[in-house]
This record gives C-alpha cells, structure tokens and sequence, in this order.
C-alpha cells in the first residue's frame, strides 16, 4: 500500500475515535513536545529522550518518559501521582506530514492509553516568519475533547537562559507557562494552569 494511503487511512481511523472518546483526568504536563497540557506537531528524532517529573500545588505529580522509537514515531509513558493514586498511562504519537518552511506539519496520537478513558488527537502547527512565533491548531477527543490550540516563542536575551514562552486553550482552559533553560538539555518548567493553580518540574533531554 502506497504511504499517501496509510496516512489517509490512518487520518480516517483517527477522525473516527475523536467522535468517540470521553473526558478523562490526566493530560501531557510539559512532555517532551507538547507545550503545557496540548501536544505539538513536532515528534523527537530517532534515538532521542525525554524525562519529566512535575508537580502542582495540591500535591498532585507526574513523571513522564517520552522516546523516539524510529523516525516520526515517538512513544511515551507516564505515571500520575497523589496522595491516595498512583495511575500509569502510555502514549504515542506519529508525524504523518513533517513540516516545511513554506508548510505546516501534522502529527496525531493518543494519550492516556491504559486508562479507562484515552484522548486521541489530530494537530496541525508551523514557524510564522520573521517573528520566529510557533503556532499549533489540533483537535481532539478524551481530555482533550475539542478544539485544542497555543503559541510559543522562544527568547534568547544575552543576559539572561534561554526562555520559551508559552500559552494555550486545552479545550478546557487558558493555561501560561516558561520554559527555562538551565543547562544543555535541562529545563525548568513553569506554568499557571486554567489561570487558577501553579506547576513546576524539571524536564531533562539528550
């Protein structure tokens, strides 16, 4: 089967579990290439890693791994904590169009796979030039039920670590968030969730 095939198939599988998925409890917190809680359309290369651990201030955490298993294809696994659950989830996702400079890019997945509920999601996102401003429009099912969207900007001041700012509508909420750079590969990640509540963690990357 010719790859323009899959990938309509595989866009049609999707479209169909959007319609189908409920609302869970766990989102992506930071993930490798998510921005706050709403993925990206950007997959880790072959062979790269991230691992996350974060926490909010109702004592509620979670430690994430998120792998590139072979090109476009990124696989994950994450553990929910609080004071009384500890709920174990896996997640993938697959870049089915790579982006260009002149053309958006497009990945989907599913996160929460394991759970009782999962959210399956299709997101669209490009660099608009010369502002260097990083956009993502997604739509998806579960926790992610809806409209999905957010920017990114990264700002790299001679005085300061390398910051990217970030704000987004998971379908629920407005969240903010900075990701600060505090040594190669090693992030501290900071945002105000539904404008409401606080989380902080690391991220670490090779």
């Amino acid at each position: 089967m010719k790859r323009k095939n899959v990938n309509f198939l595989l866009l049609t599988v999707f479209v169909l579990l959007l319609a189908t998925g409920s609302r869970a409890e766990a989102k992506g917190i930071f993930g490798g290439t998510d921005l706050i809680n709403t993925p990206t359309n950007r997959a880790l290369a072959q062979g790269g890693y991230t691992l996350g651990a974060h926490i909010d201030e109702h004592g509620h955490g979670r430690v994430q791994l998120d792998f590139g298993l072979v090109p476009e294809f990124e696989l994950g696994a994450a553990l929910d904590l609080g004071k009384n659950y500890h709920d174990l989830s896996a997640r993938f996702k697959y870049r089915l169009i790579p982006e260009t400079k002149d053309s958006f890019g497009l990945a989907l997945g599913i996160q929460d796979i394991g759970k009782e509920h999962f959210s399956p999601y299709v997101v669209i996102g490009h660099v608009l030039s010369p502002y260097n401003l990083r956009w993502n429009f997604g739509l998806g099912g579960g926790q992610l039920g809806g409209i999905f969207f957010g920017m990114s900007k990264v700002l790299n001041p001679s005085e300061f670590p390398q910051v990217t700012l970030t704000g987004e509508y998971d379908a629920s909420g407005l969240n903010l968030g900075a990701k600060i750079n505090l040594n190669k590969g090693l992030l501290l990640n900071v945002g105000v969730l539904d404008m409401d509540h606080f989380v902080v963690g690391l991220t670490l990357s090779n």
